[in-house]
């Protein structure tokens, strides 16, 4: 493939226990290739991540991820035009692993270095191969993260709203080990809600009292905790119905969230991105909402939900021009400024 008139892009991202790079054509805007390499089996048998064992798994497939994604999209690595890495926020061992291998592949290639947050990357995720129209709400919903922004540009996004505690993700995997279903809770919950009936439990939205731009999901746990305990040992009957409601109230606060900030900002397109928007009823929610309420909806592609390399070179593909090989470092706790959560 020739690289005379094309910018291919390599995206990395190694930001908690996903190995993924990606090679973006931001002429075409086109990726050409996106490997993600799981850990979900090595981090399964402990009930979630950890840490230490998520970077050194980091070290063990990153070059051999690096070399799928350069033959998937049928380029030479000498045709990349800049390299993009996830350096904020997440774990800081496993963002060391990949913000130190494209460190070292710009210096080696003579390319520019571009450091992107992660939460932008996947803010932008469900536009990837197309433009986004601005400004619109961007909801990012995941195990570490459940968040509301509003983007006026691709550098211009700022909080609005966020979980004052578990994120969604979170919910669904503490909830799903309170039935014993195993990790990732998540995708179990999904799957086993589709025979269940939501209305068999009644879960309340949570009331915040520091305002209405938050929501919170702890005292959900806290009500599937009592509902298993008194269904006995009939659970495992009512196991999906539990399920089912469980994720319908998920769902639900997200959307009524959504209208809050949508009218409070006169906004009238919505993004759905993060790894629980691969969830079944969230995306068929979020589409029933956008055509009741009159609300353009962009939602993630499956591929794109989870942690992946290729949405963070689409970003960066916006963003060229920066080249921050001299000055790059991680961090890990460094989230999108929250510049409006104050009334």
């Amino acid at each position: 493939m020739s690289s005379a008139n094309a910018h291919f892009i390599l995206g990395i991202d190694t930001s908690c226990d996903e190995t993924s790079m990606a090679v973006y054509d931001s002429t075409s805007q086109r990726t050409l290739s996106n490997v993600v390499s799981s850990q979900i089996k090595t981090h399964a048998r402990f009930g979630g991540i950890v840490p230490e064992v998520a970077s050194r798994a980091h070290m063990e497939n990153i070059l051999l991820v690096y070399h799928a994604a350069l033959k998937e999209a049928g380029i030479a690595e000498k045709d990349l035009c800049a390299v993009a890495v996830t350096s904020r926020p997440g774990l800081m061992g496993c963002l060391l692993v990949g913000c130190g291998f494209a460190k070292g592949l710009s210096y080696q290639l003579g390319i520019p270095l571009i450091g992107v947050n992660h939460l932008e990357a996947h803010l932008f995720s469900p536009y990837i191969g197309s433009t986004p129209q601005f400004p619109f709400l961007g909801l990012v919903v995941s195990g570490g993260h459940t968040a509301f922004y509003k983007v006026s540009d691709f550098d211009q996004v700022d909080l609005l709203g966020q979980t004052v505690d578990d994120a969604a993700g979170e919910a669904f995997d503490k909830c799903a080990k309170m039935l014993g279903l195993g990790y990732p809770g998540g995708p179990i919950v999904d799957q086993l809600a589709q025979q269940g009936n939501e209305a068999a439990f009644v879960f309340k939205e949570a009331k915040v009292k520091m305002g209405p731009q938050y929501l919170s999901f702890s005292g959900l746990k806290t009500a599937v905790q009592t509902a298993i305990k008194n269904c006995g040992d009939d659970l495992q009957n009512k196991q999906n119905d539990l399920c089912a409601s469980l994720q319908a109230i998920i769902s639900k606060t997200l959307c009524n969230k959504a209208l809050y900030f949508l009218e409070e900002h006169q906004l009238s397109s919505l993004a759905l991105s993060g790894g629980v928007a691969m969830n079944s009823r969230l995306r068929s929610d979020i589409k029933q909402f956008g055509k009741s309420k009159g609300v353009t909806t962009f939602i993630a592609e499956p591929a794109y939900c989870t942690d992946n390399g290729a949405m963070v070179a689409y970003l960066a593909s916006h963003r060229q021009g920066e080249d921050q090989k001299m000055n790059l470092t991680v961090k890990p706790n460094q989230k999108i400024q929250a510049r409006r959560l104050k009334k």
